[in-house]
Parts: structure tokens; sequence; C-alpha cells
């Protein structure tokens, strides 16, 4: 059976209503949300079957979180217990031209105190079909980091594919500290979900002289090959956003893939929406794309709009994670127009 493993922490999310600011509020919205738990949570929805690894406190919050991913169909036998305190963060949701604002709270969350030796590693990865990490779980410190090494290591030895969303969040650490972390575990994935940014600034991979002044896309087209053949990767997948306000944006989805000097790439038509809530649009986008890709790995024009249509519908869903299933997303492909790839 199909077996989709994520690793990431989950956190208690505490937002404003009705717009207010947080030094505003008097009461808190009460969800809970995280990367890796986000794209369970999704993928589940779109008929796979998804377990989360983590670690939450034996305490009525953790059975929250618990309960949550329960209740969306995600598997948590490899969720441990210890520690007190479960990660919280608030949200206080932008409007017109305030964009929305993020305070974390999860510096010593239970995740923070996470040790290899609590899980099964064969148990977890032997039939495993996909395995996903981000870049905000490298930011929480050593030991998680000693542990996301132990699963990305078991992953390659059962054969596992590895996606990885870069995620680089400065308000968990800066860039010199991240750049190394982010080269030592860049050698395990197969499909990342990266910006020129990303690639340019936390990889150093070089831009060629005289393209200081191009357009995005084409330092995309020069920094990416030479980033996929460094790493051996398959894939590459990203999205361009244009924020016209908080409650209204555009997406644009792309890919690359390079077979020896052969690249071929694609950056989709923008879909211009409205939002009701922009948290967890990239992971609906990661979760999008790996569920394209589990149907047809070697058509990445299927997956970046599969994504893209993901992250665009999950904006208008309340929460952080997408809980849209196939049918949904597919009947607003075909609506926009971006069901149909040219093979």
């Amino acid at each position: 059976m199909e077996k989709i493993v994520t690793f990431g922490e989950i956190m208690l999310r505490l937002s404003t209503s009705d717009y207010y600011t947080i030094n505003q509020a008097h009461s808190f919205v009460v969800n809970y949300g995280g990367g890796e738990a986000n794209v369970a949570v999704a993928l589940s929805h779109m008929g796979h079957n998804t377990y989360f690894l983590s670690k939450l406190p034996p305490n009525q919050l953790g059975d929250g979180a618990i309960t949550h991913l329960k209740s969306h169909g995600v598997n948590t036998d490899y969720v441990v217990r210890g520690s007190s305190t479960i990660g919280i963060y608030f949200l206080e949701t932008g409007f017109g031209g305030r964009p929305s604002k993020v305070i974390y709270n999860r510096k010593h969350s239970a995740i923070t105190r996470i040790m290899e030796e609590e899980f099964d590693w064969q148990e977890i990865f032997e039939g495993a079909t996909w395995f996903h990490l981000s870049g905000i779980t490298l930011a929480l410190g050593e030991k998680v980091r000693k542990v996301a090494l132990r699963a990305c290591q078991e992953a390659v030895k059962y054969h596992v594919p590895i996606s990885f969303d870069f995620n680089y969040r400065s308000k968990l650490w800066t860039i010199d500290e991240a750049k190394p972390v982010f080269k030592k575990f860049i050698p395990y994935f197969d499909v990342v979900f990266a910006s020129f940014f990303d690639a340019n600034t936390i990889l150093d991979i070089p831009l060629d002289e005289g393209l200081e002044n191009a357009t995005l896309s084409e330092k995309r087209r020069n920094v990416f090959p030479k980033m996929i053949k460094k790493y051996k990767l398959s894939y590459i997948f990203g999205t361009d956003r244009v924020v016209y306000s908080a409650t209204e944006n555009s997406l644009a989805g792309y890919y690359f893939r390079l077979n020896g000097t052969d690249l071929s790439w694609e950056l989709t038509e923008p879909i211009r929406f409205n939002i009701y809530d922009r948290i967890g649009g990239g992971d609906a986008f990661a979760s999008g794309v790996i569920h394209g890709l589990l149907k047809e790995f070697n058509n990445p024009a299927y997956a970046v709009r599969y994504g893209l249509n993901t992250s665009v519908l999950k904006h208008t869903v309340y929460g952080d994670a997408s809980v849209l299933n196939c049918e949904d997303i597919e009947t607003f492909m075909k609506a926009n127009g971006t069901a149909e790839v040219v093979r």
C-alpha cells in the first residue's frame, strides 16, 4: 500500500478575528498547522495514505494536535510524546495594503527535544513511497537536524524519493546559519521547491556575468540547471506570486528538469484570485505537485498545474492546510483551462 511520510512540527495557531491586529485582540481563534503536517493533511484528502513523524507534549495541547491530524486521515503512529511545550504561532491577518504578520513562540517546543533513538526507522521507511521535509524543520535546532538527517539516510536506504521545500525563514535563523545545513542536506533530495534566492544566496550557485539586471525568469534559467546538475536533482518546482493587496494575489507555477544537457522548463500562466486565508499556500502547492508526480512522474507539466491549482484553492479555505479532494481540484483546473497538458 502507498505510504507517504512527512517530518516536521505541528503548532498551535492562534489567529486574530475580524482582521484585528494582535495588539487589538482580546481573544484568538484556535487551529493547528505546520508545513509538513499541512502537506500530510492535503495529500490525505487527495486519497493518499499519509504518516506524520514528530514529537508533541503529553498534554491536552498535544492531544489536540493529534486529534486534528487524525480528523483529516493522517496516521500519527510515528508521533512520539515528551517534553511539556507545543510550538505556537500568532497570526494577524492582513487586509488591503496591510500584510499579514506572524509571531513565533516555538523555541523550546517538544520537537526540539526529539531524538533518533525514539523511532523504529525500518518500520517507518520500509515500504514507504515518498518522504517530505522542509527548511523550517531544519531551522529548529541541532537535535531536530540529527533526526531529519537520519530520516533522509533511511529514505535513501529504502529507495524512497525525497522532496524538500526550502522555506527559508529569517525569523528562525540567519542565512549564514542556514547555508551549511542546506548544503549538507540537499544531496539527499530528488525534488526540491526552490526560488532563485534559494539557489543563488543560500546554495551560492553563481549567476553568470552580465545577468545582474536580467528578469527573474532569466536568472532562474541560468542558475537552476547548474543546481540540478551539481546535486543530481530530478526536478525543481516553485511559484511566482504577485501581490495586489493582502486579499488579492496571483500565482504562476514553474518547473525545471535537466536530462543530460537538455533543459526543459515551463512558467505557467498566472491565476488571479481572492484570499480568505493565505497561510499554507506553499504547502498546498507542494502537496499538489507530489500528487501529480506520484500519478505521472515523467510529466512535470501536469504536476506543476496540479500544484498551482491546489495552492490557489487553498487560499479560499480557512486553516493551514488544503482539505480539498481531487474532484474539487480537477474541476477547478477544467474551469480555468489548466487541466489539459500538451505532452
